[in-house]
């Protein structure tokens, strides 16, 4: 019955159209040069392909990991040189046992510092420890946003072809009154009817030609957006491949939670939070614990008091400890927030199961829900198809006024957009659902 009622009434053929352009809302441009024939897989590659959030997510990965990198080398010896000159402009001479000694004005030197911290209280540890949670996060950021366009090009896809389907069933209905509006207008000049039933149906003609158009205005916004996630130029043509009516096998039974938990980058990223909070935590207790750091330097310049311009080497090793004692209670006040902040993610890392728990039955109930509707809106285009034929046929009998064949045509068009409206809520519903297991 679906492949009858998209055939007969929706003509079947798969809709191509320039999105922009001086295209007269009945022709469809099957010659195009531009166009290009797509199904809804074709497309979702497409679309992964150019998408810019894929590439700004990619970036981000890569500037976390760099951090990472560069929070690894803090386990690492640091190695500095520094130097400084000074030039007296004052002569000064330095009295010494009552001897005047000429001192130089110029003065200089130069040094290589290398130091290494034995123990930070953990803090080079943990830091590093962050920047890997942070680096994992910003991985499992890539892969939702990678699930957020592939389920926006779904919704677009599907978008397009309903109302693809749209603006045909507009078409067709258009066709059908004009069929009509002729053997009345006929009817009329043989003087067999009055002329309120010729003006009556060319006005559900004029009502339909809006629709048309409306219709037709819709499907071009659609394609324009369908080209412009792909990367192309708006009013370039697009074969859309798969149908409207294009038939999805839905599961039999619902995936449990802790599946598709395991899949899912939003609940992936929670944990993470939770780790990283813990580790921000650790961090903070690091800054009140001791910290022995050693060093050697190694000098080179002229001598503190400088004489004669000689230079020499200076070089010595020191080790330095830091015992934090007493800060008011700031370890404590900082330790509580850092707590606090963990305590808050723990509770949103139970929300975000909730809410996959809450999107997985709804997405399948849903799924399942609109496989029913379609079913009863198949079955009503075919009432209301059977009852336009009838109701046509009494009329041009004689045995039916003009307004039960208006009624009819009504019926039967309201009833083919509620079946084209069906399937795109199904096509949503598997998206939903194909977005809540995390497929990707």
């Amino acid at each position: 019955m679906r492949k009858f009622i998209f055939q007969i009434l929706l003509l079947a053929s798969p809709a191509v159209v320039m999105a922009q352009g001086p295209l007269a809302e009945d022709v469809e441009p099957l010659n195009s040069e531009s166009q290009l024939p797509v199904t809804a897989a074709e497309y979702r590659q497409r679309v992964l392909d150019y998408s810019l959030s894929l590439r700004e997510s990619s970036e981000q990965v890569e500037a976390v990991r760099q951090a990472m990198r560069e929070a690894k080398t803090s386990f690492l010896p640091k190695i500095d040189f520094g130097g400084s000159a000074q030039y007296r402009v004052t002569d000064y001479d330095l009295d010494m046992m009552g001897q005047k000694v000429s001192m130089k004005p110029e003065s200089y030197t130069l040094s290589v510092d290398a130091q290494q911290v034995v123990y930070g209280g953990g803090a080079v540890k943990e830091s590093y420890k962050a920047a890997s949670i942070q680096h994992e996060i910003a991985q499992k950021a890539e892969e939702l946003t990678r699930s957020n366009v592939i389920y926006s090009a779904e919704l677009n896809y599907w978008s397009a072809a309903a109302k693809s389907a749209l603006w045909r069933l507009t078409k067709k209905y258009v066709e059908l009154i004009e069929e009509q509006t002729e053997i009345i207008r006929q009817r009329f000049y043989d003087g067999l009817i009055s002329k309120t039933d010729l003006l009556q149906i060319e006005g559900r003609l004029a009502s339909a030609k809006i629709q048309r158009s409306e219709a037709f205005k819709s499907y071009q916004l659609a394609v324009q957006n369908l080209n412009i996630l792909m990367g192309r130029e708006p009013s370039k043509a697009v074969l859309m491949s798969d149908e409207i009516d294009h038939k999805d096998d839905i599961p039999q039974s619902i995936l449990s939670l802790e599946a598709v938990l395991d899949r899912r980058a939003e609940y992936a990223i929670s944990e993470k939070n939770v780790a990283f909070q813990q580790s921000q935590l650790k961090l903070q207790r690091s800054k009140y614990l001791p910290k022995f750091v050693i060093g050697m330097k190694a000098g080179w310049g002229t001598q503190m008091l400088n004489f004669d311009g000689s230079t020499m080497w200076n070089s010595y090793a020191y080790a330095s400890l830091n015992i934090p004692i007493f800060h008011w209670g700031a370890k404590y006040k900082n330790v509580a927030s850092q707590r606090a902040l963990l305590r808050s993610r723990e509770w949103e890392l139970q929300q975000t199961r909730d809410n996959i728990s809450k999107e997985l039955h709804a997405a399948y109930t849903s799924l399942v829900e609109y496989q029913r509707q379609i079913a009863l809106a198949e079955e009503a285009c075919e009432t209301t198809y059977k009852s336009l034929e009838l109701n046509t046929f009494s009329y041009n009998e004689g045995k039916l006024p003009i307004v039960d064949v208006l009624a009819a045509q009504v019926a039967w068009v309201q009833s083919n957009s509620a079946l084209i409206q069906a399937w795109l809520q199904e096509k949503i519903a598997f998206a939903d659902y194909n977005k809540a297991i995390g497929e990707r």
